[in-house]
């Protein structure tokens, strides 16, 4: 089984859901109940935009390039996510810990 460690790895380098469920070899409803789960835990927050709190367009290194709509900002959007602090901290203390 995937672990958390490798979907956030891999979340933070960016692609799609399609193309995660793919590299991990698993169903994409199996990988939208994973993030979920990592949103609810806190190591992951939905971009939103215009939203502060981290979570939001002006928290994105790409907010200055990026066209792609998210909700709140237009009629169609794409769901986006990033990692929170609470995220990296993770990674990284699982790192440290091998």
């Amino acid at each position: 089984m995937v672990s958390t460690e490798e979907i956030l790895c891999r979340i933070e380098k960016g692609g799609t859901l399609d193309e995660l469920a793919a590299e991990f070899g698993m169903r994409k409803s199996v990988l939208v109940a994973r993030i979920e789960f990592m949103v609810r835990a806190g190591y992951l927050c939905e971009i939103k935009s215009g939203e502060g709190h981290g979570c939001g367009c002006e928290g994105c290194p790409m907010s200055k390039t990026c066209s792609v709509p998210v909700p709140g900002g237009g009629r169609g959007w794409v769901r986006m996510y990033m990692l929170t602090e609470k995220g990296r901290e993770y990674i990284e203390g699982v790192r440290r810990d091998k």
